[in-house]
């Protein structure tokens, strides 16, 4: 009888140990995944802002690493201006599928309205999702402006 109960113990050990490392490999799987997304998200996000300040201030549009190279082809404020909003556009549509409402919210009023406020509005709104943290500064304080 003890044998059965050392088997019973043994048993319930190994099949825990192994619920366990199941368990802690699909956790491990999941923070990889959030993490993924999180890089995915955060890259996209900076391309957003690179335009919006391109739309801001077309003039500083070489100051930034711009991967689509037809920005550089473009010498009129008002061609450079035009084509990062129009990106500017695409990656609000495409934010539909992943950004918080907030963050929707303040980059359509960018696009409708593009003024420096604005600019830091949407920039807090992605900072706050992505990083999950306020700002206690106010938004003049942000500005380099």
């Amino acid at each position: 009888m003890d044998y059965e109960i050392l088997l019973s113990v043994l048993a319930s050990l190994g099949m825990g140990g192994i619920i366990g490392s199941y368990l802690q490999n699909l956790w491990h799987q999941r923070g990889e995944t959030e993490s993924k997304v999180q890089n995915l998200t955060e890259g996209k996000y900076q391309s957003t802002l690179i335009f919006m300040r391109c739309v801001l201030k077309p003039e500083s549009v070489r100051e930034f690493n711009i991967v689509d190279k037809r920005v550089y082809e473009l010498k009129e404020r008002d061609k450079i201006r035009d084509f990062a909003r129009t990106r500017l556009v695409e990656f609000y549509y495409n934010s539909l599928l992943y950004s918080s409402d907030r963050v929707l919210v303040e980059m359509k009023d960018f696009i409708k309205n593009p003024t420096e406020t604005a600019f830091m509005r949407a920039a807090l709104a992605m900072r706050k999702e992505l990083w999950k943290r306020e700002t206690k500064v106010d938004l003049e304080s942000l500005s380099l402006d």
